[in-house]
């Protein structure tokens, strides 16, 4: 059917797949339209030649321009403005046509047609593909690309995804193909209901082969080598930069609607220094934490939203002292949350004793997952004094007397708070405990983490679909965002079970278990919760029509105006 015609159910229950119930867990010129001019016309041209420039404040860098190697949330919302996959997003959350014109799924919901626009164009003129969704998703199947996200592949229940991911099997055996230019096919192992909200996400985004061969290494790393078909294509960018620049794309098929003439993102990390951008006039959108939340929360451009995020600590279990239960339940339990959020964040964010959020999703019933799994874990709870007696247990049990750690945090004014706020707690409560802090850029504090070169981190994930399956399939074995090393065969099992197996059958005995992954996530304290983030904000009067989300994609322009 046509997609524009087509009622799409966006309840909480539907995240989860109906295909679990089953078991379900293009050519043309390498170069963008900047090719070939001079290097004052391309100077010139990345900065918009209108009034409607959207400048917007980012607290990190760009991770990578690269759809998929990009895997934070700066990344994501800069992708998100000038890239557009089958599917984007309504004001609502909602799947919303993109690419796709119309979506065909045969009777038993294993395979899917769809029929890409004949208007949809690359920034330099050439048709976007059916070809270009089957090389660009292959390419994060492939383990040679390492992407962060080759675990969509599976959780979209991609015939073959598991073979290739693992390397079993070749990547042109993915179950995805081309039947002629205008014209994707899917084929899955099982129907997934969770499907078309899965290709918002950044990693299914369309890439044209030629483009991306002939750029080679050099490939997403300026505006030469990244090709866009959304409704801005960039105009300045490079890998760290403290800057990026889009300009409206005229390709774009809906170029008529799309007000703004550019957007502009500037990664400023102190909130201090964003406030004064924003008051000089030199920035539109900004977020405030701290102190200055206090300041601005009477004015008329301040508004707090939810945007999903848990931010936590995760302790590597594998360095000495942190593979004993007793001393990660006493770091756990030996902070005060309540005034993370109050005293030093001061944003609105809420304290949490749970890692999947409250709102994500609901059961078959129309129940919460926190309702149903309760509000706090006792593991994650605030008690110093239980705290004391966990940290002594552990250190006898240890072998030790004293315990010196260094907790990395990213170099932003918030998690740099909350950082120095957890030493001082820990240091305070628990006798013999030395903490050092490490600040890094995002990037840097990552690779550590991924590596497992750390003691303890400060982190954060955000969910990409409305399930719990999204904050707990990280967590199994060799997972890339299993930064604790964790490691426990059942709560594999049930994991893999629940999209793939026999939990998959039964929507109810699938929800039960995966509370019961939750509740050993807690009792394992592989992560210490710490809060909820909300985010606090000045925006400019004049924008309007910018959409945000608590799931996925962090916030789009494609409706924004600039009065």
């Amino acid at each position: 059917m046509k997609l524009k015609n087509k009622a799409i159910a966006w309840l909480a229950v539907s995240a989860m797949c109906v295909g679990l119930l089953t078991g379900c867990g293009g050519g043309g010129e390498a170069q963008d339209d900047t090719a070939g001019k001079t290097e004052t016309e391309s100077s010139e041209e990345s900065q918009s030649s209108g009034d409607k420039v959207l400048r917007y404040q980012v607290s990190t860098i760009v991770d990578s321009m690269d759809p998929a190697l990009s895997n934070d949330y700066t990344s994501c919302g800069v992708l998100s403005q000038c890239m557009m996959g089958l599917f984007t997003k309504d004001e609502n959350g909602a799947p919303a046509p993109g690419m796709a014109e119309s979506e065909e799924k045969s009777d038993d919901g294993l395979t899917l047609t769809f029929k890409i626009r004949e208007d949809a164009v690359w920034a330099n003129g050439d048709p976007v593909t059916a070809n270009d969704f089957v090389f660009a998703w292959r390419r994060v199947a492939d383990p040679k690309t390492a992407s962060d996200y080759q675990f969509f592949i599976q959780t979209a229940c991609i015939v073959n995804a598991d073979d290739v991911v693992a390397g079993n099997k070749p990547v042109e055996e993915l179950g995805v193909e081309a039947t002629d230019d205008k014209t994707l096919v899917v084929n899955l192992s099982s129907p997934c209901s969770i499907f078309d909200y899965l290709m918002t996400s950044t990693c299914f985004l369309p890439l044209s082969q030629s483009f991306v061969e002939e750029c080679g290494d050099e490939f997403a790393t300026s505006p030469e080598t990244i090709l866009c078909n959304g409704p801005f294509k960039i105009s300045a960018y490079e890998p760290s930069t403290m800057t990026i620049e889009e300009v409206k794309n005229d390709k774009f098929f809906d170029a008529s609607k799309v007000k703004l003439d550019g957007v502009e993102f500037q990664v400023i990390t102190d909130s201090q220094t964003a406030a004064l951008s924003f008051e000089n006039g030199e920035l539109d959108i900004v977020t405030l934490s701290g102190n200055l939340v206090e300041q601005y929360e009477d004015d008329e451009r301040f508004s707090t939203r939810g945007d999903g995020y848990n931010w936590y600590i995760c302790p590597n279990m594998e360095k000495e002292g942190l593979n004993n239960l007793n001393i990660r339940m006493a770091l756990a339990k030996s902070f005060d949350k309540e005034a993370v959020t109050t005293r030093i964040l001061k944003d609105g964010s809420t304290p949490m004793d749970y890692f999947v959020p409250v709102g994500l999703a609901a059961n078959t019933k129309g129940t919460d997952f926190r309702a149903d799994a309760g509000e706090a874990y006792d593991s994650w709870t605030y008690d110093v004094e239980a705290a004391k007696e966990l940290w002594q247990k552990g250190l006898k049990e240890a072998g030790l007397s004293s315990l010196t750690l260094t907790l990395m945090c990213e170099d932003t004014d918030s998690a740099q708070g909350v950082a120095q706020f957890l030493q001082s707690e820990w240091q305070t409560n628990l006798e013999g405990l030395t903490v050092e802090l490490q600040v890094l850029p995002k990037k840097a504090r990552l690779e550590y983490m991924q590596k497992g070169e750390y003691d303890i981190g400060l982190t954060r994930w955000g969910p990409d679909y409305a399930d719990p399956m999204t904050d707990l399939d990280m967590w199994v074995t060799g997972s890339s965002t299993n930064y604790s090393r964790f490691s426990d065969p059942e709560y594999d099992e049930t994991i893999k079970s629940a999209k793939v197996g026999e939990l998959a059958l039964d929507l109810d005995a699938r929800w039960e278990a995966l509370i019961g992954c939750e509740k050993k996530l807690a009792d394992n304290c592989v992560l210490f919760p710490i809060y909820s983030q909300s985010v606090a904000m000045m925006t400019n009067p004049e924008i309007t029509g910018v959409q945000y989300y608590s799931v996925g994609m962090p916030y789009l322009f494609i409706n924004a105006d600039k009065q």
